[in-house]
């Protein structure tokens, strides 16, 4: 009598997480082999599968790839970039321009004071596999250290470019701002064309974790596009702790990419730390996006506020779970969520889920999601006037979604933003 023996799903991955020097890689892995690959009984990742993600073996990333870099933003940056998550410093602008503030490959920085001190503490890996496989074994990764007082002359435009296909690249940044610094950042993630004599579009997998540390008074602003037609698979995590005063903004755009899961964990940490977390996803084809978010209020008179908006069509699938936990002893918390969704067609899913868990009386809180379909008498209002229907319904997304661009503070950013969604809103 023969007997099956159960196989692995990880084991398409296990090979590539060995050997490496990173602090924590070897519990890491050991962490790896014990935590199960997310399913549909896992609540957290029940509408977002992931278990095809480790069907097929992967190859270590080719940091040498050739990839042609696209067009400069139309204003000024400092440009870092990275390929297969490997860091170019032959491709980067000059990155000591700001006194005080630190750029550079996080490798070249493992055994620093400040680095030892944060690495692996704001975004530990708990119960999630994803991270656990990053710190078993980071490709390479970004660290930007502001000191005391400073602040970036312009954004750093951090450029992370996917080339080539079926390889496992894990992204590994620390931001670190000391007491009132002011740090700025545009992370852009795109794919390089693919070609279609060679197999058609790329199947690599992303899987990148960001811890931020903002300190006393600090400021740290967060520029997230995720616009990687025929790209990878990318999950990341982005784990924030925010010191008394500090402030923390982030914008997610995601507009291409075949499965896309954003975590994104914010620690309330110090009194009157705010978090301010804004999203947009435009999603048509079989693009699936999941954002799930979470922030902590973990002393008194802290504020959050978050605002999240999608238009999903053809067979796009948008994702939105979002919680507020306020503990026992954070009174005065003032928080606000909203996700609101658009469907276009009969295919379009989305599942939305506000969270708000109190423990504290004195509190300003609320929630709430929508989802529908676009205003039709104010499209046939338009029409009426001329309008075609494409271009009035171009107009009408627009205007849907402009109370979310208009919380980006960058002019530059915002324009350039508006321009890419305006794109991708007359493919839909």
């Amino acid at each position: 009598m023969s007997t099956m023996t159960a196989i692995d799903p990880k084991a398409t991955v296990l090979p590539l997480l060995v050997g490496s020097a990173w602090p924590g890689a070897a519990e890491a892995r050991a962490h790896v082999n014990a935590l199960p690959v997310p399913g549909i009984k896992t609540e957290a990742w029940k509408y977002t599968r992931v278990g095809k993600l480790f069907k097929d073996a992967y190859v270590a990333p080719n940091g040498e790839a050739n990839a042609m870099l696209p067009e400069r933003l139309p204003f000024d940056v400092t440009r870092v970039v990275f390929i297969n998550g490997h860091f170019r410093a032959d491709l980067c602008d000059e990155l000591k321009a700001d006194k005080g503030i630190v750029i550079d490959s996080l490798k070249h920085h493992l055994s620093h004071g400040p680095v030892k001190a944060h690495y692996g503490q704001v975004a530990p890996i708990g119960d999630r596999l994803f991270t656990a496989m990053n710190t078993a074994a980071p490709t390479d990764g970004l660290i930007i250290l502001a000191t005391k007082g400073t602040k970036t002359s312009k954004p750093i435009h951090v450029l992370h470019i996917t080339a080539d296909g079926k390889q496992l690249i894990q992204p590994r940044d620390l931001f670190m701002l000391h007491e009132g610094a002011e740090v700025e950042v545009i992370v852009e993630y795109v794919a390089a064309p693919f070609d279609s004599a060679q197999g058609g579009p790329q199947f690599s997998f992303v899987n990148s974790v960001r811890e931020s540390v903002v300190g006393e008074g600090a400021k740290l602003t967060i520029h997230l596009l995720q616009n990687e037609a025929n790209g990878p698979a990318h999950i990341g995590l982005d784990g924030v702790n925010i010191g008394a005063k500090g402030r923390f903004t982030i914008d997610t755009t995601t507009l291409e990419g075949s499965l896309v899961r954003n975590d994104l964990n914010v620690s309330l940490a110090g009194p009157e730390a705010h978090a301010e977390l804004n999203g947009v996803y435009v999603l048509n084809g079989l693009t699936h996006c999941d954002n799930h978010t979470y922030i902590g209020h973990d002393v008194p008179d802290c504020t959050s506020d978050e605002l999240y908006k999608g238009i999903i069509a053809e067979k796009g699938t948008g994702v939105f779970n979002g919680k507020v936990y306020v503990k026992q002893d954070a009174q005065r918390t003032r928080a606000y969520q909203s996700n609101a969704n658009i469907l276009q067609g009969d295919d379009a899913r989305v599942f939305t889920k506000p969270e708000l868990e109190i423990y504290a009386d004195d509190v300003k809180c609320s929630h709430g999601c929508t989802i529908g379909r676009l205003d039709e008498k104010g499209l046939f209002y338009l029409r009426s006037r001329g309008v075609s229907e494409a271009e009035a319904r171009r107009m009408l997304s627009h205007a849907f979604m402009i109370d979310v661009l208009e919380r980006i503070t960058n002019e530059d950013w915002r324009k350039h933003l508006a321009g890419l969604i305006n794109v991708k809103l007359e493919a839909l």
